[in-house]
């Protein structure tokens, strides 16, 4: 049996009586967290852009934009809210995939879900699955994709957006094997675009995507039934030849799966998640010595090459740059004890004080022989003060990490934070009950009218 249809038979059959209660509970909390940051994102520049564009686009009144006032197309409405899902880079993301699983998968599946009239139930199933798909893809395939300049989140988010949207569907094992090779041929992003409204719009497209490709696919499209191990397919185009291993993803499928280990991560801050090791280590240093802004000559960072390639922007000049700035997260960190939704917009990065404060950031590359891939990868900060002392802290994971997870008063505290912004105090509540207890739901029809 080949690894395409070793793929899609899982897709077919996984179950979610068969799924441990802690990766439903996982799923649980990454979609509340979704749901949270893609409604605090309407107010976003880019949001409007896309939300401009679905709308003259038109399309059937099949599924929601959240906060967005207004129904379009599936494949649309799935545009849109992985767009809106990853302008705020707050989404949630895993090591193995080295990027974001949920705001992939999530749209693509509300979008799907709200179409077929699908239940909770069904939507939980379906959400586990992609997010499965592009995780396992990403333990098998980088580092080779990501070294290539690829953006994870996209190129690995399609496949796993098709799987969902499939299995919504009911598709059989060859049209699922048909939609992800139609899937991989839509799959792109690239890392060059960090910084920028198109690196949010690489999970919007990777979204629709997953949703285009089982269209095309029930429309009688062709495609490799073979596409992961396919010379010149999938796997050996984005990550090379001889640099991907496909007994890893299909043998591991499910066993077990990513979202009970290694688990996946919740931000706390929101930027890059490769800034996070780093804030954390500082923050421990700031509330050890009670450090402030005014106390501090200099500080080193040392980061291992892909956190410092993602943490590009030494002197960011926009709010989109500040959340893969090094410099900038770890000035503000120490400046206001705390990064907010408010700290990247663009006036906060071009404040004085915080451009003076990133002069006396300095950032090295590490060698960490140590490092094991699909694990978080440490960083080190240190601060030399005005006084002389030298302090410093290593961090070798950030809060939110499976290992170090946000506890559930801080998971709904961010929510709350979130969702107040766009659909109001008065329907939070409403729909914090519907997230918790989605798998009981008969209908994701409320829950979508709440955030319409």
């Amino acid at each position: 049996m080949s690894a395409t249809e070793r793929m899609a038979r899982f897709i077919a059959e996984a179950r979610l009586e068969d799924m441990p209660e802690a990766v439903i509970a996982a799923a649980k909390t990454a979609i509340l967290d979704i749901v949270g940051v893609t409604a605090a994102a309407v107010g976003e520049p880019v949001a409007a852009h896309i939300i401009r564009y679905v709308r003259a686009a038109g399309g059937p009144p099949d599924a929601t934009v959240v906060g967005g006032g207004l129904k379009t197309s599936t494949s649309l409405a799935a545009l849109a809210n992985g767009t809106l899902g990853h302008a705020l880079d707050f989404d949630d993301s895993n090591w193995l995939l080295n990027g974001h699983a949920s705001v992939v998968a999530l749209p693509a599946v509300l979008a799907e879900a709200e179409a077929l009239g699908a239940s909770g139930r069904e939507l939980v199933e379906a959400f586990v699955i992609g997010f499965e798909i592009s995780s396992k893809l990403g333990s098998g395939m980088n580092m080779g994709l990501y070294n290539n300049g690829w953006h994870p989140t996209s190129t690995l988010g399609a496949m796993g957006a098709a799987a969902a949207v499939s299995r919504l569907r009911g598709y059989s094992v060859d049209q699922i094997r048909t939609a992800l090779g139609i899937a991989a041929s839509q799959a792109s992003g690239v890392r060059a675009n960090f910084g920028t409204m198109t690196k949010p719009l690489h999970a919007g497209l990777a979204a629709e995507a997953g949703v285009r490709a089982a269209d095309f696919a029930e429309a009688g499209i062709t495609a490799s039934p073979e596409i992961l191990e396919a010379q010149n397919g999938y796997c050996e185009s984005f990550s090379g030849k001889g640099n991907f291993r496909l007994d890893e993803v299909v043998e591991r499928l499910g066993n077990p799966y990513v979202l009970e280990t290694p688990g996946n991560n919740l931000k706390p801050y929101p930027c890059c998640m490769s800034a996070h090791p780093s804030i954390d280590a500082l923050r421990e240093l700031i509330d050890e010595k009670n450090l402030t802004a005014h106390d501090v000559e200099r500080i080193d960072v040392d980061l291992m090459k892909p956190n410092m390639m993602n943490l590009s922007y030494n002197r960011p000049k926009t709010g989109l740059q500040g959340k893969f700035s090094a410099e900038y997260t770890l000035s503000r960190m120490l400046m206001d004890r705390a990064l907010r939704l408010d700290t990247f917009t663009d006036e906060a990065v071009n404040d004085p004080a915080a451009q003076a404060m990133m002069e006396k950031v300095h950032v090295h590359l590490a060698e960490v022989p140590e490092w094991k891939r699909g694990t978080a990868r440490p960083a080190t900060v240190t601060v030399q003060t005005k006084s002389g002392e030298t302090l410093r802290k290593t961090g070798t994971m950030s809060r939110g990490n499976a290992a170090w997870p946000l506890t559930k008063d801080e998971v709904h505290g961010k929510f709350r934070d979130c969702a107040e912004r766009r659909i109001g105090r008065d329907k939070v509540d409403e729909a914090l009950a519907i997230l918790t207890s989605l798998e009981e739901q008969e209908s994701i029809h409320p829950l979508m009218a709440l955030l319409a």
